[in-house]
């Protein structure tokens, strides 16, 4: 309550500006009343001309009789009225000022209250709002105006941090989770082979070979996660690129992969130029084929394209495999969380289409290139020709 009502508060700065004009106006007011008054009573004499030193004729065009007083001393008369008659409009002047002087006090306290109000509203969300919950909003109701615009934007601005503390929340998980897994498998080949007095040679080889194979999974996703580290703090260097260049390079580096599978690598290079870290997107690319190829069954394609559409650039990943949602079971996974960070760091988006009735599916990567108008484009880019 000391803080509502301190001397450094806005209200009471607020109130005191309130105060000041009301309290000046309505002076400036009394005091232009006290100064006619005083000119009208020393502009209008008591008469305006005196015969047989009685009779006395207004301006009205009265008449009446006066004792008998010479004009001196009717002269006396009228400056002792007018002396009487300014004193007491003096003093309702003095009496009126101190009433407005309280007036305005009320009225600019009540007034910056109200001013103040949504403030106030603002200010309790802001101060309820912890980094772990931020599904709160303002929703300041009222007229269009600099207030309910200011609560607008720090919703907008909290709809972004929500939307952005959930991804980052999503990937923790993915990379807690992606990682724990080879780490599980390593201890368990080391307890297994450790704890049997009869291992072999053979098995201490086939052990360190399964160690081996996951020590570099596990590589892998630390080199991604320092790639996607370097992206958002800024210490990556963009450059110009033709992402056909980055279709070809996989499409020629997962073909010997795929062909070990019985599966087609298709190329559909389209020549658009980016501004972007070649070894970020490089390394989202090759997230979306190696998820592609691993998913596609037997016998079945899988396409690699580039292009533009709508004053976007793309890059995407098409296969015939069961799905997403079946193959991931509603979780995304370490290789695609580090996909979105790196098309959420380059201001685009990773964007995700199911095929006909659930069965393949078509990853597309986003990118600004400077002449976007709108978001980018909600249908898949691919085509069947």
């Amino acid at each position: 309550m000391s803080r509502v009502i301190s001397w450094q508060s806005i209200r009471f700065r607020l109130s005191v500006q309130y105060s000041a004009l009301v309290f000046g106006i309505g002076g400036a007011l009394l005091g232009l009343v006290y100064l006619a008054t005083e000119r009208g009573l020393t502009s209008q004499t008591m008469m305006t001309h005196l015969w047989e030193g009685r009779r006395v004729v207004l301006d009205s065009g009265q008449v009446f009789v006066l004792p008998h007083y010479d004009e001196a001393e009717v002269h006396a008369i009228e400056s002792i009225y007018n002396k009487v008659v300014l004193d007491e409009v003096a003093r309702f002047i003095l009496m009126a000022l101190a009433l407005l002087f309280l007036l305005s006090i009320i009225v600019g306290w009540i007034m910056s209250g109200r001013v103040l109000k949504p403030v106030g509203e603002i200010t309790t969300v802001a101060q309820e709002i912890q980094a772990s919950d931020l599904s709160r909003r303002i929703a300041l109701e009222g007229p269009d105006d600099e207030l309910k615009r200011l609560a607008n934007t720090f919703d907008d601005m909290l709809e972004r941090l929500d939307v952005a503390f959930s991804t980052q929340r999503q990937f923790l998980a993915d990379t807690s989770h992606d990682l724990r897994t080879p780490l599980t498998v390593i201890r368990s080949n080391v307890e297994l082979v450790a704890g049997d007095p009869g291992s072999t040679t053979e098995d201490w080889r086939q052990a360190g070979t399964v160690i081996q194979r996951n020590a570099e999974r596990m590589s892998e996703m630390i080199q991604a996660l320092l790639a996607t580290a370097r992206l958002q703090t800024g210490r990556a260097q963009s450059v110009v690129l033709d992402l056909s260049e980055l279709v070809d390079a996989k499409v020629a580096d997962f073909t010997p992969l795929a062909a070990g599978k019985s599966v087609r690598i298709e190329g559909r290079p389209g020549h658009v130029m980016v501004q972007a870290v070649e070894v970020a997107l490089d390394r989202a690319l090759t997230n979306l084929v190696d998820n592609a190829v691993r998913a596609a069954p037997s016998g079945s394609a899988v396409q690699v394209a580039s292009g533009s559409q709508s004053g976007w650039a793309w890059l995407g990943v098409r296969d015939s495999g069961p799905g997403l949602a079946k193959e991931s079971g509603g979780r995304i996974g370490l290789g695609l969380s580090i996909v979105t960070q790196i098309a959420e760091g380059h201001g685009g988006r990773l964007a995700v289409f199911d095929g006909a009735g659930g069965a393949g599916t078509t990853m597309v990567i986003w990118l600004p290139t400077g002449t976007e108008e709108d978001g980018p484009p909600v249908s898949s880019p691919f085509t069947d020709s």
